[in-house]
This record gives structure tokens, sequence and C-alpha cells, in this order.
């Protein structure tokens, strides 16, 4: 107690910067608690979440701790507030005017606070769960097993036509079903009808899937500790304390780096563009179906992953967190559904659960839609292609610039108050007004554009060879450093003093355009054959298939996440080793799931649409055969890698 009171001394005196050890918070109601799941599983026994406020009636040094702590929002939790998994069924009998269990998890929360010389008022009790509730509606479960029946079923059959021989493969009746045999489906995955890998072009295939599948790490890594956040633990003075360390500051800015994928995604599609022009020019009909072809090859998969995770998700398991972390994700994705169908999700209202990390896809959609008007324009008037692509990226960071600006905002995106990201970004302005909108992601789209058109104007002009170029070799060397250098400068935004608004605003306003550029030179880099160690290893065969792989494990790698945590019946505990723990673990179920779903969904239905669109049976080749068009980078890319 004379600890709690010379500290509370302290918090009074200095403010909200406040440091408490480990100590002194395990003499603190904890944030997080959960009740014994195995013993509230009797019939008639409930199981709730209960958040509480904490207050005292009398004068108290660990209330007043508690609040001088929890001034510091920027890095610390609420701790004026308890978040509790309560067997309410145990303590009290449902109120039967109000129909609710408030008044049980009310004697609960009490008692378990009374220890500490401090009372407490319930704010919410929800996602109630009970050994004899009616199970929910098993409609979509069902048709959901029906129609992976029917995949695997055609599976089956077209792989048994497909091994039968070419005369039965030619048919032009089969071209159809031979959309989802697994062996021509494997025989893409796996890229075993390409040529030789001594192929430069198949290199640049390799080094894209590499860039691919190592920024696939970094993601999952990203919502490893983001599940973390909002998860209940038994230390989250974990988190709090990452907001001070440079380590992990750097990790919090790293959303930066999404940037690459938009460039490469307007890097594949202006290219193609480019080397078709001159048999096939752009017109606005190819711009309507380039729209469509991308829907086609975006839905099908997400809108498994969607299904799956309202209709067989919730069934997989139970626990404390299961109503919390799945049964709510469930729930709220039966609720906006069609905005993920129609790519519109990003500009929704957070705090949801629903495959939040999807909003990728709804910007990278929109900006397609922008990107082939955009290039349509460009290739009518080519000499406006510089002034207008400078103009995308200098409008898009001025009005980063001015939103962080006049909303008094912080430039770091995930840098918010850990309250704020346990309940996934509700009510945050950085989110919606920064990070989601596709305008604010146009940087690195219009720089994978500039870089086609580099890149095709070089290879078309042979004016200029860049990897015989000693300034762009230099350049080129140093590009992924100096986006990391933008990305670290971004950790002084996370000090206890705080810059001027001024800074925040131009930091903004330059932080993406200048990732997107550095990453773009890379990229080029890379294309032009410059040499480097990062790009040899890039090459790597293997990352063919990982790479491919990719947009399964982008949708499903949450999932996986949220399965490994959501079923724990105790307080999990955050630490750099059970977050590596974790992150190895989900990236191989991850990567084990999405093989099976890319073989049985996501090829099928690609090649499926081409039959029908290209109406052109597929015709096996033998391993004597050579290919009968030359292998190219945007053809092959576009048609067996995802945008």
């Amino acid at each position: 107690m004379w600890v709690l009171v010379l500290t509370a001394c302290v918090v009074t005196a200095a403010g909200s910067t406040v440091n408490i050890n480990d100590t002194v918070f395990a003499s603190l109601p904890p944030l997080y608690a959960l009740d014994e799941w195995s013993q509230c599983q009797r019939p008639g026994d409930v199981y709730c979440m209960v958040d509480a406020a904490l207050y005292a009636t009398q004068p108290s040094p660990v209330m007043t701790l508690l609040q001088g702590y929890s001034q510091q929002t920027l890095k610390h939790y609420n701790r004026t507030q308890v978040h509790r998994g309560v067997c309410v069924s145990r303590c009290g009998k449902i109120n039967q005017t109000t129909d609710t269990w408030d008044d049980a998890a009310q004697s609960c929360v009490s008692a378990g606070v009374a220890k500490y010389g401090l009372e407490a008022e319930v704010l919410s009790v929800s996602w109630c769960m009970s050994v004899d509730s009616p199970p929910s509606s098993t409609g979509p479960a069902r048709a959901l097993a029906v129609l992976c029946t029917v995949l695997v079923a055609l599976a089956c059959l077209a792989t048994g036509v497909h091994v039968l021989g070419d005369r039965c493969a030619k048919a032009e009746c089969n071209r159809y079903l031979l959309a989802f045999s697994l062996k021509r489906n494997w025989d893409i995955l796996t890229y075993n009808r390409r040529k030789p890998r001594s192929d430069d072009r198949m290199k640049d295939v390799a080094c894209i899937e590499g860039i691919r599948f190592l920024g696939m790490q970094c993601v999952i890594f990203s919502h490893v500790m983001l599940i973390y956040i909002y998860s209940y633990i038994d230390n989250p003075q974990f988190v709090e304390k990452m907001y001070d360390h440079f380590g992990w500051q750097a990790v919090l800015n790293s959303p930066l780096w999404l940037q690459a994928f938009f460039a490469m995604s307007g890097f594949l599609t202006a290219y193609a563009t480019l080397i078709s022009s001159p048999t096939k020019p752009i017109t606005l009909f190819k711009c309507c179906m380039s729209i469509v072809n991308r829907w086609i090859r975006l839905t099908p998969v997400a809108v498994f992953a969607l299904w799956f995770t309202m209709a067989w998700f919730p069934l997989l398991g139970s626990g404390p967190q299961w109503s919390w972390l799945v049964e709510r994700e469930a729930a709220e994705c039966s609720e906006r559904w069609w905005y993920h169908v129609l790519y519109v999700h990003n500009h929704l209202p957070t705090g949801k659960f629903c495959m939040g990390h999807t909003w990728y896809l709804a910007a990278d959609m929109q900006l397609h839609i922008i990107g082939v008007f955009l290039l349509l324009v460009l290739m009518r008037y080519r000499t406006a292609t510089i002034p207008v692509l400078m103009l995308a990226v200098v409008a898009s960071g001025v009005a980063s610039g001015l939103v962080v600006y006049f909303n008094q905002l912080t430039p770091i995106v995930t840098a918010q108050t850990p309250e704020v990201l346990r309940t996934m970004f509700a009510g945050s302005k950085i989110l919606t007004l920064v990070y989601l909108p596709f305008w604010m992601n146009l940087p690195g789209y219009i720089g994978g554009i500039a870089t086609a058109f580099v890149l095709h104007h070089n290879s078309m002009e042979g004016t200029m060879k860049l990897k015989d170029s000693k300034w762009f070799n230099l350049l080129f060397h140093a590009a992924l450093f100096l986006g990391g250098a933008v990305v670290l400068a971004g950790t002084v935004f996370l000090s206890d003093s705080g810059l001027p608004q001024w800074a925040s605003a131009l930091y903004a306003a330059i932080d993406r355009p200048l990732v997107a550029v550095f990453f773009c030179i890379f990229m080029l880099g890379c294309f032009s054959r410059c040499w480097s160690l990062v790009r040899d290893t890039l090459e790597w065969r293997g990352f063919h298939i990982l790479g491919r792989l990719s947009y399964c494990v982008f949708l499903i790698h949450f999932i996986v996440l949220r399965l490994t945590l959501a079923g724990n019946t105790q307080l999990g505990h955050a630490s750099i080793l059970s977050m590596i723990s974790l992150l190895i673990t989900s990236s191989t179920l991850s990567y084990m799931a999405a093989a099976p779903l890319c073989l049985l969904v996501e090829l099928p239905l690609i090649q499926l649409w081409k039959a029908v669109t290209e109406g052109e049976p597929y015709r096996p080749s033998t391993p004597d055969q050579q290919p009968r068009k030359a292998f190219d980078l945007v053809a092959q890319l576009r048609r067996r890698t995802e945008a």
C-alpha cells in the first residue's frame, strides 16, 4: 500500500508520464480476467463477456494511480475499465424485467474488485454463451458443404478425364470440365510446363513471387501483433511498452510498405497494356472487360472465405473468447457481406470484426478501375503521361497532409491508443481518413504505372541499359534502405514530447510517395537485370509456389490466427517468443490450407472463366513440346498470379 501511495503521489506531480513496474501491476486490478471455462459447462450455465468501469467512493491511491496511468492515452490502455469473461449464472439469476444478466454480472465483477478497495459499474454484458443454447441456423453451413462436395466431385471427374489421354482432353466439349482438373491446376501452380529456370523472364516471375511471399510474412506478423492487442492477455503492459521501444515503433509504421503491393498491381496492369498496344490497342470496352476480369479473379475465393467465416467458423470450437473473436465476426459478416462483394467495405465505419484485413482488396479494385481508364487516356496522349502521373501523386500527398493537419492527427496509422486498437479501430479518424481510402494509396499504384512506362520505353528504344549505369545501380542497391529510413523516421511521432502539427502533416504528405518511389526503383532495377544479392535470393524457384498461394493465404491467415487464440481457455501471454511461435504456426497452417483452396476454388474458376470468354479448348503439352508463344512476364503473371 505504501508503494501505491508513493506512486500515486508521483503520478499527481508528474502528470501523465507514468511507468509502473510489474510488481506494482500485480497489486492492481487486472485489465483482463477469465472465469474457469470448464466450470461453466453445466446445463443452464451462461458465460458472458463483461465490460465494467472502476470507481472509488473514498480517496483511493489505487484509483488515483489507475487514472494517472490511463491519461497517457497514446501508449496505455484505459485501466479505469476492466474486461472480464464471467460465468454469470453462478453469480445470480437473469433479470426477468429486462431479460439480461446485468445484475448477475454486476455481482461477479464487484466481488472481484472489492479486494482492491474499488467498486465497479457494469457497462455492457454481451456475447453470452450457454451449453444448452439452440444452435445457430445451419442453412449456410449445409449449403457450403454441398458446394464443397460438388467442387471435389468435379475435381475428381475432371482429373480422371484429363489422365485418359490427349484424345479426350482435346475434345471441345471437355474444355469447361477440364478447368477443374487437379493435374492441370497443379501444373499451373508449380509452373511445370514453363521454360527452364535459366530463362530471364522466368526469373522475373520468381522475383515478383519472392517479393509477394516475403511481404505476406510481414503482413501476417503485423496481424499477429494486432490480434495480441485486442485479445485477452495476462500482460497487457507488454503491448503498452511496445510504444517505447524503437524496434516495435518501426513495426507500428510498417503498413507503409503496403505501397509495394499497390505498385506491383499498377505495374502489371500498365505493362500488359503497353506490350499489347501495337496489335491490340486499349478501348473503352476492354477497360470494362478488364474490370470484370479483375472482379472474377478476386471474388470467388474471397466469397468462399467470407462464407466459411459466417457458416463453418463458429462451429469449429468453443471457449471463453470464442464468442468475442469468432461468433462476433460471423454475425458482423452476415450484416455487411455484400459490401465485400462490391469492394466498397474500405469506406464503412470501423469497429467491426468482419475480415477487416481485406480492405486492401477493396482499395486495389478501386485503384484498378481508376487505373485502366487512366491508361485509356495516356495511351492516346502519351505526352501527358508525366504531368498526369505526377499530378496524381502530388494531389494524393497534399490531400493526406491537409487531412492530418486540419484533423489534428498523427501520421502513424497504427500508432493509436491501444484502447482504439482493442476495439478494432472503432471511431478511428486516422484509419478512415488517411489509411483506407483508395485516393490516399495512389502513390504506390501510380508509381507502378510509371515504372511500367519507363521499363517499356527503355526496352523498346534501347537508348540506355539501366544495368550498366553506375548511378542507377547505386540507387537501386540503396532503394530498400532508403524506404526503410522513411519508415523509421516515423518513430519520432511516438515520442512523449509531441512534434508540431505541421511536422505531422509534412510527414503524412511525403511518407507513402517516398516509399513508393524507392520500391519502384528497386522493382525497375530487378526487371532491368541489375545484379543484386537480394534479387538473386528472390529468384529462388521455391518462391513460385509460395508466392502463387499468397492470395489464398492473405484471405485465410486471419481465420487461422483467431482459431488459434480463440480456442484457448486461459489468458494468452504476449512475448516476442510467443509472437514468433504464432507467426510460424499460423503461416504453416495458412499455406497448408491455401493449397487445396487454390486447387479446388481459385484456379478452377479462373480457368472456367477463361474457357467461357476465350473459347479455346485446353491442350496439354508434352515434355518435348515447346511453348508456341514467347514467354512473357506480364501475360503469365496475369493468368497465374494474383493481382
